[in-house]
């Protein structure tokens, strides 16, 4: 039987957190007020979700691990999860990485990964694909959805960077006054496009312009010492 799929990438607003956490923050490493965390992030599992005790947030840290899971376990050190379980709601946060939601709605499937450029060219697609595909998902019934992210116009990068990228990633680097840009968004649907992935969504929003949500990068930008966290969430119900 299809069961119900739902997503969303939430923007930093209507939370209880102030000042640069102001106000939807959901990053537990985050240096802002705990307990407003919690609140903020059960704030926005209940948008998606009649049962938020079965949210899956990981620890995450940049590498190319994903694992399945189920509602018995809660505690995971990974930068990507997969699930069939019923009402199991999966989450990442980011801050100018990007945000990605797979799902198959004919194997009722669903996956989420935090894909920063470390997580790319580590291979955290490939490895959420594989995990999808040993639940049975076959690739041309899997959906990719990237979100909110930098953009390739904010992201600049140095010489360095693109010398230490795989040759076939180098592509999506380029020149604009001087100044070397990356793209990440088309990175990642270049990669999704290479493992057989046909429906590939993108939101199209850059978090170091929109105000709406987090960035790492443009907190720098103002001398803080610290940045809040845009969460995404997945179930299926």
């Amino acid at each position: 039987m299809t069961k119900k799929i739902k997503f969303k990438f939430f923007t930093r607003n209507n939370g209880y957190s102030k000042g640069k956490y102001k106000s939807l923050n959901c990053g537990l490493k985050s240096k802002d007020n705990s307990n407003l965390i919690q609140l903020n992030i059960s704030k926005a599992v209940t948008q998606i979700s009649n049962t938020p005790k079965n949210l899956i947030l990981p620890s995450q840290s940049h590498s190319n691990k994903c694992i399945i899971v189920s509602n018995n376990q809660k505690n995971y050190n990974c930068d990507a999860l997969v699930s069939n379980d019923l009402n199991c709601i999966l989450g990442i946060t980011t801050a100018d990485c990007l945000p990605i939601i797979f799902y198959d709605n004919n194997e009722n499937n669903i996956g989420i990964c935090h894909a920063g450029w470390r997580g790319l060219i580590r291979g955290i697609i490939e490895n959420t694909i594989n995990k999808m595909n040993y639940l049975g998902s076959k690739n041309i019934k899997i959906t990719a959805v990237i979100g909110p992210c930098i953009r390739k116009m904010s992201y600049e990068v140095t010489e360095n960077f693109i010398k230490d990228l795989p040759d076939n990633y180098k592509q999506f680097s380029f020149l604009y006054n001087s100044k070397l840009y990356f793209d990440l968004p088309k990175l990642a649907s270049y990669i999704l496009s290479k493992q057989g992935i046909k429906k590939i969504k993108d939101v199209r929003k850059n978090t170091f312009l929109d105000s709406n949500y987090f960035s790492f990068r443009e907190s720098k930008k103002k001398n803080w010492d610290d940045y809040g966290r845009n969460i995404s969430l997945i179930t299926i119900n």
